[in-house]
């Protein structure tokens, strides 16, 4: 017999880090709530898991810990330290065409990371980061990077003898780059901060740069309003409403003589434009010394950083080529969803309203929150841009 019935189903996988020596994998089927998120925006990516008031652990040696009374905290010590692995994943048992229950569940992961905090009140919850939780406990040799050698190769220099890769699409040069006596994340902050270079992990691949997806690796969903968006926050913005500018910066590395060692001496200047659209004609203007530009009264003001580019009107044609993709005619905002098909950044995702087809269009994703446990699985989706 057909049925629409379905049942949620959570998966928390959490493994002790070898460095405790603690042979410890356990996997839970329940909590009373989690949060994770897929994004490119925060660098980390990172999760929350609640379990229970009153629960208990058993192992393959059939011993009890009984977690949740008040001698719980010496069980909580022993199964859960910074650290450990963390896996999330979750999903729906439902049913075939033929009235067959089976699980539909991604086949990887919703979230995998370390264990970054263990908060041991009851009820027991846990804090999460992923991959970029392990770069912050990998410093950098302090050192000049020359200028003729990419950001990729100075990464793939500074993580040698790890498991992680660095995207291997982008060639980003920025000139010499100063390391500090600092932690890999911290670079990564920095070169954020200096150049708009974004950082964030595909899997055990860290990527950088100026690109921020990969269209070949984007799958494609469909929502439609009244069946599968829950609720939303979507604004509908007509393009002739629109109201954007970007202050734009380029940092440039100029060369100014050689020091006692015979090594150069570099400064770094910067070039900075406000781009802006008026009347459907962009245009710009650049900032002169000791004056600031107008402030933004209304409208969306972002910033964008190029690296090395010496001449106003290129500067102006690529940021202009940018701040186009957001001024259009569309949704802009998150939209809430079940867990089902699991929806990742980068992806792209067609809205369809039945009632007004003419708000129809297709986006990019740029980040999701993924909820579960004892309410429900969601997915708030925020889009980024129309395609």
């Amino acid at each position: 017999m057909k049925t629409n019935m379905v049942r949620c189903v959570t998966e928390i996988g959490i493994s002790a880090s070898p460095e405790s020596h603690r042979d410890i994998k356990m996997t839970f089927n329940f909590v009373n709530e989690f949060e994770a998120a897929d994004t490119w925006v925060d660098l980390t990516n990172q999760a929350r898991i609640v379990f229970p008031k009153n629960f208990y652990v058993r192992d393959e040696w059939n011993r009890l810990f009984p977690l949740g009374g008040t001698n719980s905290s010496k069980y909580i010590d022993y199964l859960f330290r910074r650290g450990d692995s963390v896996t999330i994943n979750y999903g729906y048992y439902t049913y075939d065409e033929l009235g067959r229950e089976f699980l539909d569940m991604p086949a990887d992961p919703v979230f995998t990371g370390y264990i970054s905090k263990v908060n041991s009140k009851i009820p027991i919850e846990l804090e999460c980061e992923d991959n970029m939780w392990l770069l912050k406990q990998i410093p950098c040799k302090p050192q000049v990077w020359p200028k003729n050698k990419s950001v990729e190769e100075l990464l793939k220099s500074l993580l040698v003898g790890t498991d992680f890769s660095v995207s291997a699409s982008e060639n980003t040069n920025v000139g010499s780059i100063t390391i500090q006596k600092e932690s890999v994340a911290q670079l990564l902050v920095r070169l954020q901060k200096d150049y708009g270079l974004e950082s964030y992990f595909k899997n055990n691949e860290l990527r950088i740069g100026f690109s921020i997806y990969k269209t070949e690796e984007a799958k494609e969903h469909t929502f439609i309003f009244q069946q599968n968006i829950i609720s939303d926050n979507l604004e509908f913005q007509r393009k002739d409403d629109v109201k954007l500018s970007a202050v734009v910066t380029s940092n440039i590395e100029k060369v100014e003589g050689t020091n006692k060692k015979g090594q150069q001496k570099t400064k770094t200047e910067k070039i900075e434009l406000l781009v802006y659209n008026e009347d459907d004609v962009w245009k710009f203007e650049e900032k002169q010394a000791g004056q600031n530009f107008p402030e933004n009264l209304e409208g969306e003001r972002r910033s964008l950083n190029y690296v090395n580019v010496t001449d106003k009107q290129v500067l102006f044609e690529r940021a202009k080529n940018d701040l186009t993709k957001y001024y259009y005619t569309g949704f802009k905002g998150t939209f809430t969803t079940f867990a089902i098909p699991l929806v990742r950044v980068g992806d792209h995702v067609t809205i369809n309203d039945p009632i007004l087809p003419d708000r129809n269009g297709k986006y990019v994703v740029k980040c999701v929150k993924y909820t579960g446990g004892i309410n429900g699985h969601r997915q708030e989706i925020e889009l980024h841009y129309k395609l």
